[in-house]
């Protein structure tokens, strides 16, 4: 993880937007963006390219992504969990129950000793990355949204159609479609400046809660009125404008992946989880949680 004060960019995926904070590198004010994914697609038959298109719309939000010294924090993994992140395609599809990454943020969680509000330890529930027939199923489907299947489809090419998908996936299996936006952001940052970790908001804001109840995002206006507390209350620390800005959990999301970044820079120390296959997380801590967690075998930036 870069150690340099430059600026920080907290990044919510979802399937129509992305969410942008960005606080800069006094880390004196946050930024809210968001960054429009529909349509997306059109650009791809104009010959510039899906993801040269959410480049551009990713720099005009937030210029700092091409500064050298700036780091990106993005709610999604890089890539599905069979393929190899090194070579980027799809000729070494390897089945993979889990990722490493997740085992290695359980365990770091599980030295937190993170607890919930009634006193009991709190367990990580992290959503399984799907595998790539998951994703060219999704892309494959004709109801598929026209500009995640033209991201898709630059991402995967003709991989695209070789896939022995099966059905397109339905139900809740659907939920994970998002990740194919935040594979798409991961490549569109390639080549700027800044550079990017996978970064988990609903972690750092128990890390980062001091105390304050968590509320299942089904909540709605409490869980919305608590995740503001804390971001506003890292926000003050910091002696940084913006906070008072976030109207949404997806909003919020983005906020306390760069708040807390930032205010880790000062009280306490980002840990790096790296795996070859998958990627890099990162996780912002305080200065307890740093003595409470085996930084030795974590922190590898």
């Amino acid at each position: 993880m870069r150690q340099s004060a430059g600026p920080i960019v907290g990044i919510d995926v979802g399937e129509n937007f992305l969410d942008l904070a960005t606080v800069d590198a006094a880390a004196s004010r946050m930024r809210l963006a968001r960054v429009a994914l529909v349509g997306i697609e059109h650009a791809g038959a104009k010959g510039a390219g899906a993801i040269c298109e959410l480049r551009r719309r990713m720099l005009a939000a937030a210029p700092e992504l091409a500064a050298s010294d700036a780091i990106a924090l993005i709610d999604s993994p890089r890539w599905p969990r069979d393929l190899d992140l090194a070579t980027s395609g799809t000729n070494d599809i390897q089945p993979q129950r889990g990722r490493e990454i997740d085992a290695s943020l359980r365990a770091m969680v599980k030295q937190l000793e993170l607890r919930k509000r009634d006193g009991a330890l709190f367990r990580l529930s992290l959503f399984p990355t799907p595998q790539f027939e998951f994703f060219a199923a999704c892309v494959s489907d004709p109801r598929c949204k026209p500009h995640l299947a033209a991201l898709g489809r630059e991402l995967f090419g003709d991989a695209i159609d070789r896939a022995q998908a099966g059905p397109a996936p339905a139900g809740g299996r659907i939920f994970t479609r998002f990740m194919i936006a935040g594979f798409a952001a991961y490549r569109a940052i390639d080549g700027l400046g800044a550079a990017s970790y996978e970064a988990y908001p609903d972690l750092a804001f128990r890390v980062w809660a001091k105390g304050v109840a968590i509320p299942p995002k089904s909540t709605g206006r409490a869980a919305l009125d608590a995740r503001v507390r804390i971001n506003r209350r890292l926000a003050e620390e910091l002696g940084c404008e913006g906070a008072s800005g976030v109207r949404t959990l997806d909003e919020a999301d983005a906020a306390i992946l760069a708040l807390s970044a930032a205010r880790a820079r000062q009280t306490g120390q980002i840990a790096l989880i790296e795996a070859a296959r998958e990627g890099r997380f990162a996780l912002a801590m305080d200065s307890d949680h740093v003595r409470r967690s085996d930084m030795k075998r974590f922190d590898r930036g």
